[in-house]
């Protein structure tokens, strides 16, 4: 260092430790400021087309319970969903907050026999049922033995039971409970008025099992094939979805509803059939199996779109649709809920990075899609559950019931990474009327809502911290040379109907000057009997692994990917969410576990499912998860390390952790500028201006000062490593 800068150095070290807050080289006992002011939560009345003003965090909550809940509980949330029968809280609710939003429920397609009468009244024709049969003899009111023209039905390769004991079965305007099935006989021990009553049947009429979701409802017929119906409030023949929408209208008529979530809004219905909840579907009533869902699944669309239409013109644009898994009918909508988000495992579904980036399932759309393409106001949400999946119990009525808080702050940091509004409830058996769950990082641990203030820009993964992939396991990615090509090799099940070809094509590229082109000229359907290959690699069980593709086709259509054993038994290892290629280059990445090692293992593109050309360009496949993500704020900072290892993440300057007393040793109060976090976990950081007291400044050489402040003169040993911008860093030990 020049001589003539050295008696400068006093000036230049405390210019630093006072402009840049570098708190880093503080003791704990050090002064700070003082609590962060609160942030009153902004009048939010909605406006349309105009998004929400409120700080953040933004807290929605379903169907707390105002008998029970005391409304300063209840109306601490942005927005609550009730159910129409708990009207009369209305009023009081929005007394105690006038800025809450309040909506009204329904659900898209589903009826409950056990508590709601409305079902009595419904046409059996716009039940979702399964393929049915006929009557071959009438039976009266009474009679408990039903006679029918077939108990099962056959595609000529599987044969599915048309009922089984447990079913409820829809005939005419009752429904029956099977009680026992006579194959031989083709005879139906059944329970009479079954949810809807019992009534005389002519031979020759239809009984088909019910489909059934949720424990206690049926499933009702939102596609466009179903039949139509006369009911009592209609002299016209309509499908459920236009009586529906009349009721949902009718639901948010009194204006101090705010708005309605539509229920189980879901699109593409032929998952009853996969996951198990029917063994068949049958949408127009027909008695006909279907061997291929799609056209249903495409009329199930169409039917939910139309619904939603219908309710969007009844109630106008000043009122909130939110919908619950909903179908991306982004111009409809004011929004919608991600429910059960993040599961426990990563493991588990939905994956993170396609809930919140995609590629998620066709039609879905992912948490940053829909802030960025619904309708304003937006309050699509994350609804983070204690329990994941249906339950009984409730643990908040055990006294030492202690949340999952690492559940809770990941699921949280994920709805700040974008705008929406975050839940963290018992369960789906219940929401908000189990307990109403609140948390430090809610309210800066009682200091006040809102404390985030409103973000400073959008979220960012942080890849310059953290270059945590390994190298490509796959070979010839890009496609630009015969090497290149020949790393690959396209597999076509012939013998069963399948034919496709591969070649370079150096007319067009995502990246480089040629791209892979795959032509499927004769398929049956099925995705891994056309598929392209890419071997060998090695996977590690447990290990994360990291898929990046460019890709396009000549129409839109899926593209699965996976990695598998190589040899019999073709045992699967780690499987991607599939991508839904458009005719555009788009990149795609994803990101799974495996589930088994293999030295030798083989990388499959699977392409069977649909005919035409695929392209793809630069492929890759690395091991390790690249989602760890920041966004800052006002008030402060969020980080959410989304991957299945800990990461430590150097910041920019020095944040203070929330002092809180739910789980101190995730937020101590204490400052840092540096955060160690664990798998699948989120942390928020207060940005606070840092007060110091006198400090005492002694030269121990060219290069080393001291510093000293407090009355027990605690002390921090430093070294200059830039002098012209005042830039230094600790001593390898610190002084006392």
């Amino acid at each position: 260092m020049p001589k003539r800068l050295s008696r400068l150095l006093p000036v230049f070290v405390i210019f630093a430790v006072l402009a840049s807050g570098l708190l880093l080289m503080m003791p704990g006992a050090a002064a700070t400021s003082p609590p962060a002011p609160h942030r009153p939560v902004a009048p939010n009345g909605v406006t349309p087309g105009q998004p929400f003003t409120m700080p953040f965090p933004r807290l929605g909550m379903w169907w707390p319970d105002p008998e029970t809940q005391p409304l300063d509980d209840i109306t601490r949330y942005d927005w609550i969903t009730l159910f129409d029968y708990q009207e009369e809280y209305v009023e009081s609710i929005k007394q105690h907050n006038p800025d809450i939003l309040i909506l009204n429920s329904t659900n898209a397609c589903e009826l409950g026999y056990q508590w709601d009468p409305e079902v009595r009244e419904m046409p059996a024709e716009w039940f979702l049922t399964q393929v049915g049969t006929t009557l071959t003899q009438d039976v009266n009111a009474t009679e408990t033995i039903f006679h029918v023209a077939a108990v099962t039905v056959t595609d000529g390769v599987n044969t599915y039971d048309l009922f089984v004991k447990g079913d409820a079965a829809v005939i005419e305007g009752e429904s029956v409970k099977i009680m026992g099935v006579n194959k031989s006989a083709k005879t139906l021990v059944v329970q009479r008025g079954f949810g809807r009553p019992a009534s005389a049947h002519n031979a020759g009429v239809r009984i088909a099992a019910h489909i059934s979701f949720w424990p206690g409802t049926w499933v009702m017929n939102l596609s466009t094939l179903s039949p139509t119906a006369v009911i009592s409030t209609s002299a016209q023949p309509e499908r459920w979805g236009d009586y529906n929408a009349r009721v949902g209208v009718d639901l948010i008529a009194d204006p101090h509803w705010d708005g309605l979530l539509i229920d189980r809004s879901d699109p593409n219905q032929s998952w009853l059939v996969s996951s198990g909840y029917a063994r068949t579907i049958d949408p127009d009533q027909s008695n006909t199996l279907l061997t291929d869902y799609s056209a249903f699944d495409a009329a199930w669309n169409e039917g939910l779109r139309q619904y939603e239409e219908k309710v969007r013109a009844g109630v106008g644009d000043d009122r909130l649709i939110f919908a619950n898994w909903g179908m991306n009918n982004y111009d409809l909508l004011n929004g919608n809920n991600f429910e059960g988000f993040p599961p426990e495992s990563a493991d588990d579904w939905p994956n993170w990075r396609n809930v919140m980036f995609g590629p998620f399932d066709d039609h879905k759309g992912n948490y940053f899609d829909w802030m960025a393409q619904t309708r304003q106001p937006n309050m699509t949400m994350i609804e983070t559950y204690e329990i994941d999946g249906y339950h009984e119990n409730n643990p908040c009525d055990d006294p030492g019931f202690v949340p999952n808080y690492r559940k809770m702050r990941f699921g949280l940091g994920s709805a700040l990474l974008n705008d929406g509004f975050y839940s963290y409830e018992i369960g789906t058996n219940g929401h908000g009327s189990l307990c109403l769950l609140w948390f430090d990082e809610y309210d800066n641990a009682g200091a006040g809502r809102g404390y985030l203030g409103q973000p400073l820009g959008p979220a960012y993964r942080l890849d310059d911290q953290l270059p945590i992939l390994g190298e490509n396991l796959i070979r010839g990615g890009d496609f630009e040379t015969a090497d290149d090509m020949s790393q690959w090799r396209l597999w076509a099940d012939v013998d069963n109907g399948y034919q496709a070809s591969f070649s370079q094509d150096a007319t067009t590229a995502a990246t480089g000057s040629a791209s892979g082109r795959m032509d499927i000229t004769q398929t049956q359907g099925v995705d891994w009997q056309a598929s392209l290959e890419n071997e060998p690699l090695e996977v590690i069980s447990g290990t994360e692994y990291t898929l990046s593709f460019w890709a396009k086709a000549d129409r839109e259509r899926p593209l699965s990917a996976w990695v598998q054993q190589n040899q019999a038994p073709w045992e699967g290892y780690i499987y991607f969410e599939d991508a839904s290629l458009t005719t555009e280059w788009r990149h795609f990445e994803m990101t799974a576990r495996a589930t088994g090692s293999d030295s030798q293992a083989v990388f499959d593109f699977g392409l069977g499912q649909a005919l035409g050309a695929v392209w793809l360009d630069d492929v890759q496949l690395r091991q390790g998860n690249p989602d760890v993500w920041r966004r800052d704020y006002e008030g402060g900072t969020v980080l959410v390390n989304a991957a299945a290892i800990t990461h430590t993440i150097t910041l920019d300057r020095i944040y203070r952790k929330i002092d809180g007393g739910q789980d101190p040793a995730h937020n101590d109060g204490s400052p840092t500028a540096e955060v160690t976090l664990g798998p699948r976990d989120a942390i928020i950081l207060l940005r606070e201006d840092i007060y110091l007291p006198l400090i005492t400044v002694t030269a121990l050489n060219a290069t080393e000062l001291r510093l000293s402040w407090g009355a027990s003169q605690m002390s921090w040993k430093v070294k200059i490593i830039h002098s012209l911008t005042g830039r230094f860093a600790p001593a390898a030990s610190a002084g006392g």
